[in-house]
């Protein structure tokens, strides 16, 4: 069995801090795993409470005794890429100069999109980006 004892009054307040006001749920969620475990509380336990695996659980241990809270936050790098990217200069001009032909046709402009750039796409995708594109203030004058 497996806990996490000896908190430090800094470290206890960090994750009583992290735990109130991290910004993501896994974060608070990791933050108070380690707080309860210092209390007592099995891995099993622990694992069932925050329905995640075992491992899971010695995963956050793992990292909160390597790096301590920061440990526990999210790594960059998770989640899936969006297939289409504001950064991406190539991607902007392709959208921008399909929408100018086919700005009353989405669809059309769509099917485009997907030849010039060698991939499919949703509607949903492409809605997202022009979004992002508008509010960003990279789109050219608009039709």
């Amino acid at each position: 069995m497996r806990y996490i004892k000896g908190l430090t009054p800094e470290q206890k307040q960090a994750l009583e801090q992290g735990h109130k006001m991290g910004k993501s749920y896994r974060f608070r969620n990791r933050c108070q795993a380690i707080l309860l475990s210092a209390a007592g509380y099995s891995v099993q336990e622990l694992a069932a409470m925050f329905q995640v695996a075992d491992l899971s659980i010695y995963q956050w241990f793992n990292r909160f005794e390597a790096r301590g809270v920061t440990g526990l936050q999210n790594q960059s790098g998770q989640g899936r890429k969006p297939l289409l990217k504001l950064q991406n200069q190539a991607h902007v001009q392709v959208v921008e100069e399909q929408l100018e032909k086919e700005n009353k046709r989405l669809k059309l402009a769509k099917a485009q999109i997907e030849q010039q750039l060698g991939q499919s796409l949703s509607e949903s995708t492409l809605k997202r980006f022009l979004k992002k594109l508008v509010t960003a203030g990279n789109a050219s004058a608009s039709g």
